[in-house]
């Protein structure tokens, strides 16, 4: 049986790592997390892994307001549910409060697995592996795979499509592209850590939805996944949306919820996403 506040802690860890490899900026290691920053707005500006692996200091509260703050951004950190309970209630006295909530996902892989969607697939459907060394590939891949997280009309930053070519070359990542007929739709990446193979940036186009491409994207990574000898895998989702919906039908189990918590002040810009 997976023990869940370990699993939390390998899974919040290999967050910080990740995201102290792809950022801009970061201050690591951050009470066992990361704190990165990138220009105001970006989905980078974030501190992820604080407090997982013990007790932190208010010093470390301190310096994770002024590192976004004394920048223009909005301090923001992911709060995972087994952090210590002195720090969360830190947190809540210096003025942070919750914004969205995500649920952690997470699914077990067994070597020589096959792993399928579970709808009928668009025949013209096609899963391909970026190439990291195509700046081309890697360029088209930034687009997609962060155009469907945006709101409409949203045009995204050069500086977030910096980061996501970062994350395209690191080598523990492997991102995936889909197209119908030929047309790139979708995408998504997975990075194996250990025996973890952590699947993240997933994003289908609006208007390619319900065509069943989030769930071929999901298999093709988790495939990958077992080739690189991973046994666990995880996804964390917003509660209630499609990609909830699809991880469950695809044999994935809650873990655990953590809260992104923000502190608003005047002249403070919060991030997209």
């Amino acid at each position: 049986m997976i023990e869940l506040s370990d699993m939390a802690r390998r899974e919040e860890t290999r967050q910080a790592e990740g995201l102290a490899a792809i950022a801009p900026e970061c201050v690591r290691p951050a009470s066992g997390g990361t704190i990165a920053r990138s220009e105001p707005g970006s989905w980078t500006n974030n501190a992820v892994g604080m407090g997982v692996c013990g007790a932190v200091a208010k010093k470390e509260v301190d310096a994770l307001i002024e590192y976004h703050a004394s920048k223009g951004i909005e301090p923001r950190i992911e709060l995972c549910p087994f952090a210590d309970e002195g720090f969360v209630r830190e947190l809540a006295d210096r003025g942070f409060v919750p914004r969205i909530f995500e649920n952690v996902f997470f699914r077990e892989l067994v070597a020589g697995e096959d792993v399928r969607a579970v709808v009928t697939l668009p025949g013209e459907l096609v899963i391909e592996q970026v190439d990291p060394a195509s700046d081309a590939a890697v360029r088209e891949f930034a687009i997609v795979s962060t155009s469907g997280f945006a709101p409409p009309g949203y045009v995204v930053p050069e500086s977030d499509l910096r980061v996501v070519a970062r994350m395209v070359r690191d080598p523990r990542c492997v991102s995936v592209l889909a197209r119908l007929g030929g047309v790139a739709v979708g995408g998504g990446t997975m990075a194996v850590h250990g025996d973890i193979a952590a699947l993240f940036g997933l994003s289908v186009l609006e208007a390619y939805r319900r065509r069943g491409v989030q769930q071929a994207l999901l298999a093709a990574r988790l495939n990958i996944g077992i080739t690189r000898g991973a046994t666990l895998a995880t996804i964390g989702s917003k509660p209630g949306i499609a990609t909830e919906r699809n991880v469950r039908r695809m044999g994935f189990q809650l873990g655990y919820t953590k809260v992104h918590l923000v502190r608003p002040g005047p002249g403070l810009v919060a991030n997209v996403g």
